[in-house]
């Protein structure tokens, strides 16, 4: 027999308002195992405790699960702090003697501290599709040995086919954002020192799935897709595979998407124009140790502004200066580099968010230097669950590095 189950969005962070796709596909993977599922979506609710007791008062659930999206905003000049509004909602469930469980990418980030934080159950990173049914059997049979299980050593599952939409409702954030998120991958293959996905497994969905996801969703009059992959790229020949096949498709859409500087090839570029992608965006850091671990050049970031010209793309950058121990001349050639070879737009962000268990994590906590460009005192406790800014070059310095340019601008200040 299966669990009666609520899937929990407390993401109320509106600018913009983002559909929560992840508790969609786990729901499905859910439902595939027999299993009933609800989800409460609290993004746009006046008053959230008040709903979440009212549907725990009106229905039997066995589990209730919360999606962290992210532990804070990201912007440090205006930083919102996520986990203080939703630990409420948990201590809420808590006292109707329902267990909770915590998963998404903001939890993967350092789930022993937040599940700490919140007081919940039990966790899971990454992936939830494969690992959350299995946890489930070991619920129901009493033979759990831990409290988070890692959903990376799983995966997703391949077979499952979406067909989304009808969980709960898509018009509010349709009428303030008509951008609806897709995935055809899990994980990143890159090596960024900062970022929490770094080095993750890859994860492939079938081709043909995801393309009934993307047609039942068109057929609903969804039109303008964002592509949720951390790097669309980080398979070519997948890549390209998918390309043809949404072209085969003939689905009326639009959409963007984020890659990384490797791999591609001019094949690519030509099918992202023929499948109606406007615009790429590029995360990428001006220290030349980090484009190194990653395995790419000025020489293929040249070349693909001269493709996404060629095919009439729009090109974004998010550029990230002042890594530790960067030299201000690495930041300046950067800059000067996009001055000649110029994309649609430049964003330069200075202020790297700190996680723990991240190799700049590692890197701050060794170095007493590096720990004076933390923005918030460093002391033994600090566990960076409460945001934490690295930042080591002033904002009025790179305002002089881009000398009134309207290429460039500066992340979380300029529109």
């Amino acid at each position: 027999m299966g669990f009666n189950i609520l899937l929990v969005n407390p993401n109320r962070f509106k600018d913009p308002p983002v559909i929560p796709i992840g508790l969609e596909y786990i729901a499905d993977a859910l439902e595939k195992a027999n299993h009933h599922v609800d989800i409460l979506d609290l993004c746009f609710s006046e008053s959230p405790e008040d709903e979440l007791t009212s549907i725990l008062f009106e229905n039997s659930y066995n589990l209730v699960g919360f999606s962290i999206r992210n532990i804070d905003s990201l912007d440090y000049f205006n930083n919102e702090y996520f986990l203080p509004s939703i630990k409420p909602l948990v201590q809420c469930v808590k006292k109707s003697n329902i267990p909770v469980i915590l998963g998404g990418s903001g939890f993967s980030a350092m789930p022993y501290e937040i599940l700490d934080f919140l007081d919940a159950d039990y966790g899971i990173t990454g992936p939830g599709e494969i690992i959350f049914p299995r946890f489930l059997k070991l619920l129901q049979s009493q033979k759990l040995t831990q409290n988070i299980y890692n959903g990376w050593e799983y995966g997703s599952d391949s077979e499952l086919i979406h067909l989304r939409g009808h969980k709960f409702n898509y018009t509010k954030y349709s009428a303030v954002n008509e951008i609806i998120g897709f995935e055809t991958q899990k994980g990143c293959v890159n090596q960024c020192p900062f970022c929490i996905k770094a080095g993750t497994q890859t994860w492939y969905k079938k081709i043909p799935n995801i393309i009934k996801e993307l047609r039942y969703l068109v057929d609903q009059g969804y039109t303008h897709f964002r592509c949720c992959d951390s790097e669309f790229n980080s398979d070519l020949d997948f890549s390209i595979e998918f390309c043809r096949a949404l072209i085969n498709a003939n689905l009326h859409l639009k959409w963007y998407l984020f890659m990384k500087p490797r791999p591609y090839n001019e094949e690519l570029f030509r099918l992202l124009h023929e499948t109606n992608a406007y615009n790429v965006s590029l995360n990428i850091v001006s220290d030349k140790r980090i484009q190194e671990l990653n395995d790419y050049t000025l020489n293929n970031i040249e070349e693909i502004i001269e493709y996404c010209e060629k095919y009439k793309i729009e090109l974004s950058f998010n550029l990230f200066v002042g890594y530790p121990n960067e030299s201000l001349d690495s930041i300046k050639n950067m800059i000067n580099f996009f001055k000649t070879h110029r994309p649609a737009e430049v964003t330069i962000d200075s202020f790297y968010r700190v996680y723990d268990h991240t190799a700049l994590a590692d890197l701050i906590k060794s170095d007493v230097s590096l720990q004076r460009s933390l923005i918030k005192p460093h002391s033994e406790g600090l566990n960076f669950l409460e945001p934490v800014f690295y930042n080591s070059i002033n904002v009025d310095v790179q305002r002089k590095l881009i000398s009134d340019d309207k290429l460039f601008n500066i992340a979380w200040l300029d529109p």
